[in-house]
């Protein structure tokens, strides 16, 4: 079967043999891809395999990968330009200190980690800042894929790892900038004159295309058009001043990330992105070879690094930092792959010749393996903290003393666990009626303002038996969770039942399936917020449609109560 592929490759006529092989490549990826999707795989290790079952370690199809590779210079291009499209200065200032903090010392800590135990089993030169680096970045695509997929983006562990992976992407960058120069003194200080003079330059470019950007919104292909071109006027003008064009692509989605037009550009560029990734990806797995022996002792050590050791210190980082042990948990839990960056990284090592084609394919392996256990990482995240959340034990939280105080001892009429989203709006409703409500989060920005506002708190999460010892639930008549982990109130109901069977207890359920088994378990009622919005939504729209002279007083009404709950919490 293989021979008779090749030899129809081989029948086919010199102008058409890219065309092809291209297209070969793309059906090869997206059969594998599919396969990945039904079982809820990420993509990327897909387009790899696609690029080792293609390549010369097994079918052969590709016979001038040239080409191939010279795409996949795009697809780094549009990737560091994605990347850069996220880095928005306001959003800088709202990662906070845990994620610049936490980011930046995981950065540094897993380098320096994994240069001194590498250099210790004898691998050197510039290798040990390759791998070194390999195991510090964290993978922002496939992080916030599952994320999003999850609808725990907003999460707190959501918004910690966002920023973290932030911080992780302009080291990224960096380290890129670096790795361009030889590593002498000299070298760092003239290319870092050259990327400043760039991205003034950069900016300057921005001010005055910017009129040209306005006319272009107005039409959405133009639109496109003139953001690509963006793109190549900076990777070009980069490559010309001596710099990457990794660099020219980063900036050019930072200056675009901060325009008024970030959106449309995104959606517009996503499917290019997206094409040329995918060649990327493919020819990176062309390049791969068998794990020689005398690797094998790096791909198990560096597994150990990014699977254990890159969590543990983002864990306690984050702990230590201020947050109660689950949300330090799933934020180290979710951190353990490798990055897309690595990627690029490994790819510009290998044709600089600074690491050989072993290690790389050693490194990429590790990336594709990590990537994929990363699925089954995130959405059992919540189960592997009931197993190994002990770990953090040693570890005190230094804002629990801050807002906390051994001696409080509360006798709540009402509680809410979790105030947030749900949780704000129920807690606004209970104070205008002069309600006894203690809210527990751990969240310690909502826990100061709380506490700012005068309002009954306490800083720690519902699992942790201290908070419970520390309430009167005999006395308490309404138990209100609006954290939605299913197994997570399935434990709480059974717990509040135990010690009073008379407690009404209402939980936030995501699913129609999990509100069932929350109701068997003996819940009060489970609100279901897509539900009850759809309800009252139907209302608001039927009542509206049959006066229409409302619409003025609802708008106003809703924008005010808006501003109320914000002004509660912030």
């Amino acid at each position: 079967m293989l021979s008779v592929l090749q030899g129809f490759i081989s029948e086919i006529p010199a102008d058409l043999i890219v065309f092809f092989e291209i297209g070969i490549m793309i059906l090869i990826a997206t059969t594998i891809g599919f396969l990945m999707r039904v079982f809820k795989q990420p993509l990327i290790p897909a387009y790899i395999i696609t690029g080792i079952l293609i390549g010369p370690l097994a079918l052969g199809l590709i016979k001038d990968p040239n080409l191939i590779f010279s795409l996949s210079q795009i697809g780094i291009a549009f990737l560091i330009f994605t990347a850069g499209l996220e880095i928005q200065f306001k959003k800088l200032k709202e990662v906070g200190s845990v994620s610049l903090i936490a980011g930046a010392l995981e950065v540094i800590l897993l380098f320096l980690i994994s240069f001194f135990i590498f250099g210790w089993f004898g691998v050197s030169g510039k290798a040990l800042i390759y791998i070194g680096l390999i195991v510090a970045f964290s993978s922002t695509m496939i992080i916030v894929k599952l994320l999003s997929d999850r609808d725990e983006l907003d999460t707190l562990y959501g918004r910690i790892l966002i920023g973290i992976l932030v911080i992780q992407d302009i080291a990224a960058i960096i380290a890129l900038s670096i790795l361009l120069s030889d590593l002498t003194l000299n070298s760092l200080v003239i290319i870092l004159i050259k990327a400043l003079v760039f991205v003034v330059l950069a900016l300057i470019l921005s001010k005055i295309v910017n009129p040209m950007f306005r006319v272009a919104a107005k039409n959405t292909e133009f639109l496109l058009l003139v953001s690509i071109s963006f793109l190549f006027l900076l990777t070009i003008g980069a490559s010309v001043a001596g710099l990457s064009l990794v660099i020219g692509a980063f900036f050019a989605g930072v200056i675009l990330a901060n325009s008024d037009y970030k959106l449309e550009i995104e959606g517009k560029i996503g499917p290019l992105r997206e094409f040329f990734a995918l060649i990327f990806f493919v020819a990176l797995g062309m390049q791969l070879e068998l794990i020689p022996k005398e690797f094998f002792s790096i791909f198990l050590i560096c597994l150990a690094l990014i699977l254990i050791v890159k969590p543990v210190v983002t864990m306690v980082l984050v702990r230590i930092l201020g947050y109660e042990k689950r949300t330090a948990f799933l934020t180290g839990n979710a951190l353990a792959q490798t990055s897309e960056f690595s990627l690029i990284i490994l790819t510009i090592g290998l044709n600089a010749k600074d690491i050989n084609h072993g290690l790389f394919s050693t490194l990429v392996l590790i990336t594709v393996l990590t990537m994929y256990l990363t699925n089954y990482l995130i959405n059992y995240g919540n189960g592997i903290f009931r197993m190994f959340g002990w770990i953090l034990n040693p570890f005190k939280s230094i804002v629990i003393k801050k807002y906390n105080s051994t001696k409080d001892y509360y006798k709540p009429k009402i509680i809410i666990f979790g105030c947030h989203r749900m949780g704000s709006l129920l807690l606004k409703e209970f104070k205008r009626e002069n309600k006894q409500v203690l809210v527990v989060d751990y969240n310690p920005k909502i826990i100061k303002s709380l506490k700012e506002k005068k309002t009954q708190c306490v800083y720690g999460d519902f699992m942790n038996e201290e908070i419970f010892n520390r309430i009167n639930l005999e006395e308490t008549e309404i138990i209100v969770s609006t954290v939605t982990d299913v197994d997570d109130n399935l434990l709480l109901l059974k717990k509040i039942k135990k010690v009073n069977p008379k407690t009404l207890v209402f939980i936030v359920a995501k699913r129609i399936s999990e509100a069932k088994r929350l109701y068997k378990s003996g819940a009060d009622y489970v609100i279901l917020p897509m539900v009850i919005g759809g309800q009252k939504g139907y209302e608001l729209i039927k009542k509206i449609s049959n006066n229409k002279s409302l619409i003025t007083d609802v708008r106003s009404e809703h924008i005010k109560y808006l501003d109320s709950i914000h002004n509660l919490l912030y």
